[in-house]
C-alpha cells in the first residue's frame, strides 16, 4: 500500500490558512445589524486601505484573535517562535501569519463586492445564525480588548457577514465552473507484486546481481508459482499470491495502490503496459525486469475508493486554480495598486499582539 509521508508541522500551518479561511469566520452566518458606518467615520486606527475603504484595527483584530486562539490551542504557545523556511530565507511564523490574515481580508472584501454583482444574499436563517455567533464572540471579549481595539458589535457583525458572503460567492463561482475529473485522469490501480528478486544487498546496501545460475533458479520458482496460481484450490487471488510469497520467502513482494504514472516510474513503460493489459482479479505471466521476475495480481485496475479520493483532490486543485485566476482579475479591477507593503500601516498593525 502507498505509504503517506508525515507532513511537516510548519508546512501544515503555512498551507492551511486560506484553505479553511478561518473555520469560525466561514462557518457562521450573517446578522441583521447596522454595519453602515461611512468611510469618513471609520476608526482612525486604520490598518490598511483597500478599494478606497479603510479597514480598522478592530476589524483586523477579529481575524487575528480567531486564528491566534486556534493555532495556540492546536500547536501550543510556542507556535509564534517558529521559523518557516523558504528557498531564500527563514520567515518568522508571526510575520507570515500577519501577512496571511491581511491577504485573507482582501480576498473576503473582493468576494463581498462580487456577491452584489452575482445577486448573492443571505437567508433569514443565516441571519439568525450570525446573531448568535456575534453574541458568542462578543461575550468572550474582555473590556480591555474592546477598549484597546476600538471594538463594537457592529464590527464583529461586519466581519462575520462579509465572510459568509465571500464563502457563498466562492461556492457559486465554483458551482458555475462545473469542473469535472474523469476516472481515467484520477485512476489509482491496486495490485500485488509477487517479486522474485535476482539480487542481494552487500554490507553497504549496494545491489549485487545474482549469478546466471541463481537467476535461472529464481525464474524456475516463478514459473512454478505461476502454475500454482492458475490452478488454485480456491478463487481468492489476493490470498493466493500473498500465501505463495510467504512460502517462497519473497521479502520484497508487496501490495501497491498507484497511479499509471507512478507505476511507469517504478517499473518502466513495458511493465506498466503489462499491468494495464490485465483485467481485475487476474494474474500476469512471469514478467522479467532488471532486478528479477514478477507475477502481478491486479485487484482493481480502477480502485474505487482510492480513485475517488484522488479525484476529489484533483478537483479541489483545479477549482483552486480556476478561482485564483478569476480572483486576480477581480482584485486588479478593485484596487490595482494594492500591495501588502504599500497598503498596510505596519505601526498600527503592530498594536495587535500575538505573544
Amino acid at each position: 500500500m502507498k505509504t503517506g509521508q508525515k507532513k511537516n508541522k510548519k508546512m501544515i500551518l503555512r498551507n492551511r490558512f486560506f484553505k479553511r479561511t478561518v473555520t469560525f469566520l466561514l462557518g457562521v452566518a450573517f446578522c441583521l445589524c447596522s454595519c453602515t458606518k461611512k468611510a469618513s467615520e471609520a476608526d482612525p486606527n486604520t490598518v490598511l486601505t483597500f478599494n478606497q475603504q479603510p479597514i480598522s484595527i478592530g476589524e483586523v483584530y477579529v481575524y487575528v484573535e480567531t486564528i491566534k486562539e486556534e493555532y495556540e490551542r492546536k500547536y501550543g504557545l510556542g507556535v509564534w517562535d517558529m521559523k518557516i523556511s523558504s528557498d531564500t530565507d527563514a520567515i518568522d511564523m508571526e510575520e507570515l501569519t500577519r501577512r496571511d490574515i491581511i491577504d485573507n481580508i482582501v480576498k473576503v472584501k473582493t468576494l463581498t463586492v462580487q456577491s452584489k454583482n452575482l445577486g448573492i444574499s443571505l437567508s433569514a436563517e443565516e441571519q439568525m445564525d450570525v446573531n448568535e455567533q456575534t453574541s458568542e464572540f462578543w461575550k468572550n471579549l474582555t473590556d480591555r480588548q474592546i477598549e484597546s481595539m476600538g471594538l463594537t458589535r457592529d464590527i464583529v457583525c461586519k466581519v462575520i457577514t462579509e465572510n459568509l458572503l465571500a464563502k457563498k460567492t466562492y461556492e457559486k463561482v465554483i458551482e458555475d465552473a462545473k469542473i469535472e475529473v474523469s476516472d481515467e485522469e484520477a485512476r489509482e490501480t491496486s495490485f500485488y507484486d509477487m517479486f522474485f528478486a535476482c539480487y542481494t544487498l552487500d554490507s553497504n546496501n549496494d545491489v549485487v546481481a545474482m549469478t546466471e545460475e541463481n537467476r535461472a533458479a529464481e525464474y524456475k520458482k516463478a514459473v512454478q508459482a505461476y502454475d500454482t496460481l492458475i490452478t488454485p484450490v480456491d478463487d481468492r487471488g489476493e490470498k493466493n499470491v500473498v500465501a505463495l510469497s510467504e512460502y517462497y520467502g519473497l521479502k520484497y513482494s508487496s501490495y501497491y495502490t498507484m497511479t499509471p504514472e507512478e507505476i511507469e516510474k517504478k517499473y518502466g513503460k513495458d511493465i506498466k503496459d503489462v499491468i494495464y493489459s490485465l483485467e481485475d482479479d487476474s494474474y500476469s505471466l512471469v514478467t522479467e525486469s532488471e532486478y528479477g521476475y514478477h507475477i502481478f495480481y491486479v485487484n482493481a485496475l480502477t480502485d474505487r475508493e482510492a480513485t475517488d479520493k484522488r479525484k476529489a483532490e484533483i478537483t479541489k486543485d483545479k477549482e483552486r486554480e480556476y478561482f485564483e485566476n478569476i480572483y486576480k482579475n477581480w482584485l486588479r479591477s478593485l484596487d490595482e495598486n494594492y500591495s501588502y507593503e504599500r497598503s498596510v500601516n505596519k505601526k498600527v498593525y503592530a498594536e495587535i499582539e500575538f505573544r
